[in-house]
């Protein structure tokens, strides 16, 4: 990035190659929907393009553009009210054809993921931010804080409060 700051329009090219993928997911599994990620990803990098000049690495770039891309997300959200889906299959997953055990497994998987994504669009923003960047990103508790813009603690509270409403909303489940 700070090449790309200094001048280097090559340095942008591998930023957005080495990117682009995970601001996609992050998103995807903000909106659930696979065309809005690829709006917020465009967004995300045209943002950065844009701004390169008020870059600081105070914090690793991949926290740094994954805010960008969470900042996108929560604006989305407010301004077109997105809301997922329950319950739809990912796209281009098999149907199970037969009542085998293997098919039955796979229903019962299916039923799980789908409760457990439920579940976690169901919890409030912040807590859904937090636990998609801390399970999802594999981001430590300093990395959601830096996304965030919170303290350690009130991260580590964050995180713990929207467990605890995972936990209790899936015990018939797991």
């Amino acid at each position: 990035m700070l090449r790309f700051k200094a001048g280097d329009e090559a340095a942008f090219s591998a930023l957005l190659r080495r990117n682009h993928s995970r601001v996609v997911n992050l998103a995807f599994r903000y909106l659930r929907d696979r065309a809005a990620a690829e709006d917020v990803a465009q967004e995300a990098f045209l943002k950065l393009y844009k701004t390169k000049e008020r870059y600081e690495p105070r914090a690793p770039f991949g926290a740094y553009l994954l805010r960008i891309a969470s900042n996108l997300c929560l604006s989305a959200i407010r301004r077109k009210k997105v809301r997922a889906v329950v319950g739809e299959p990912e796209e281009g997953a098999p149907e199970p054809s037969d009542p085998s055990p293997v098919a039955s497994e796979r229903i019962e998987s299916n039923e799980l993921h789908a409760r457990v994504r439920a579940a976690v669009d169901g919890l409030p923003e912040r807590q859904r931010l937090a636990i998609l960047l801390n399970k999802f990103e594999g981001l430590d508790y300093q990395g959601v804080a830096d996304q965030l813009g919170l303290s350690v603690a009130a991260t580590k509270s964050l995180l713990h409060r929207a467990r605890m409403t995972l936990k209790e909303q899936l015990e018939d489940y797991v």
